[in-house]
């Protein structure tokens, strides 16, 4: 039996967001870690991610 290949994915996170992430308390830094894991490993599987448009495609 194939199976199949497993895809990895890599959050890219912007100036904006990288700075609120490394200022977060270590609670919130966790819940965030773990969000972007989830979406790392899932991208397509969350209600509120939308595919991408124009030169990250």
């Amino acid at each position: 039996m194939i199976g199949k290949a497993e895809m990895t994915y890599k959050v890219r996170l912007t100036a904006k967001a990288n700075k609120v992430y490394s200022e977060a308390d270590p609670i919130l830094k966790k819940k965030i870690a773990k969000c972007l894991k989830l979406l790392q490993e899932t991208p397509k599987n969350h209600p509120q991610i939308k595919a991408l448009k124009g030169e990250f495609v």
